[in-house]
């Protein structure tokens, strides 16, 4: 693999990690919806949160592609990567909050 190719593949990999995190993200704002009265949908929003949840799936997927180098890159190789950003998110989210937060 050429010093192009890893690039491409890592960067590749951050997309697809906001990718899943991103449909997270959707997910999580459906809910919100229909918990919230729709005047107050906008006023529920973390927008700071939401920034940092994205940019931990960047690393996640990031992460992800890293370990993932020299594999083919096929459709499950890229759909993994997608669940990493969506779960992997989740896991680094909860680290943080644990070790980081409290303390």
């Amino acid at each position: 693999m050429s010093i192009y190719e890893t690039a491409v593949f890592i960067f590749t990999g951050a997309f697809l990690g906001m990718v899943g995190q991103l449909i997270r993200v959707v997910i999580g704002l459906k809910k919100l919806k229909e918990r919230s009265p729709s005047e107050n949908f906008g006023k529920d929003i973390d927008t700071k949160q939401l920034v940092i949840s994205i940019f931990i799936g960047v690393v996640a997927g990031t992460i992800a592609a890293l370990t993932l180098l020299g594999e083919e890159i096929d459709k499950q190789t890229l759909f993994t990567i997608v669940a990493i950003g969506y779960a992997g998110t989740d896991f680094i989210e909860g680290f943080i909050k644990k070790y980081y937060v409290s303390n």
